[in-house]
């Protein structure tokens, strides 16, 4: 065998350097806690990230993994309970760290506090395309914008379920953000083919195709059923938005949960 000279060792010692995974970002400091149980019925869920701090309140993990890997939540697919289990998130991020870091900040949190391991697919997947309706989008411009990029970054929701349906309120809500929640009540993942920007409020009353989206009472069970035949449709409740639902079929990435862990570390 031909023996290395020392240039050329000192070249594949700089390759293997230079092939070492980035060091990790991580906040500075990280409590979660197991959410309180929300009151029968209802659901609250608040994300922002500003001054220096970001707050989770009532979060699922899939929640998390979608904002911290920058995907949809219907291309999460995981063990059913990082879809029920709830927790709260204070962190505090490192000194001279921006807002656009967040996301590898909670990868990072993910990795080490509930070991999380996954890996992505491709898969054809049924979808409902949110469109702009005959006539035009008619939409109620956001009383009071969010900073962050689109989804439900740093955006209020409050879902309410009683007899007369589902309540969806939104606020500063992108397009994109409300095919994301309304996702958790249909049959199929809805994706924004809008092309319009802004923020928005909204005020949805439906009948849910999928209970998948609505929490279980303190100890009991997901309900079964819509809570009501006389509510309206998704698709009728979004028309009144100049908004319409058209079922399509789409190639899109899934992200795969291999392994993650019920019970974070210890703060």
């Amino acid at each position: 065998m031909k023996p290395w000279s020392p240039s050329a060792l000192l070249l594949a010692c700089c390759a293997a350097f230079g092939q070492q995974p980035p060091e990790k970002i991580a906040f500075e400091v990280a409590s979660i806690k197991t959410a309180q149980p929300s009151p029968m019925g209802q659901m609250r869920v608040e994300m922002s990230a500003d001054n220096g701090m970001l707050r989770y309140s009532n979060v699922t993990l899939k929640d998390c993994i979608r904002n911290a890997y920058r995907v949809k939540e219907f291309q999460v697919e995981g063990p059913d309970w990082i879809e029920s289990a709830r927790f709260d998130i204070a962190a505090k991020l490192p000194a001279g760290s921006s807002k656009a870091k967040v996301p590898e900040m909670l990868q990072t949190l993910l990795e080490d506090r509930f070991k999380l391991t996954l890996h992505r697919e491709t898969k054809d997947h049924a979808v409902y395309a949110l469109m702009a309706a005959k006539g035009g989008a008619m939409l109620k411009p956001a009383e009071t914008a969010v900073d962050g990029r689109g989804g439900r970054g740093g955006q209020m929701q409050s879902i309410q379920m009683d007899p007369a349906g589902v309540h969806l309120k939104a606020s500063a809500t992108t397009l994109a953000g409300l095919a994301e929640i309304i996702s958790r009540f249909s049959e199929r993942p809805v994706v924004d083919m809008t092309s319009i920007q802004g923020q928005y409020d909204f005020d949805l009353l439906f009948s849910p195709e999928s209970t998948v989206g609505m929490m279980p009472p303190p100890g009991g069970e997901r309900p079964s059923s819509a809570p009501s035949e006389g509510a309206p449709s998704i698709y009728d409740s979004v028309q009144r938005y100049g908004l319409k639902l058209e079922p399509r079929k789409a190639p899109m990435e899934i992200l795969i949960v291999d392994h993650i862990e019920k019970t974070p570390t210890e703060n």
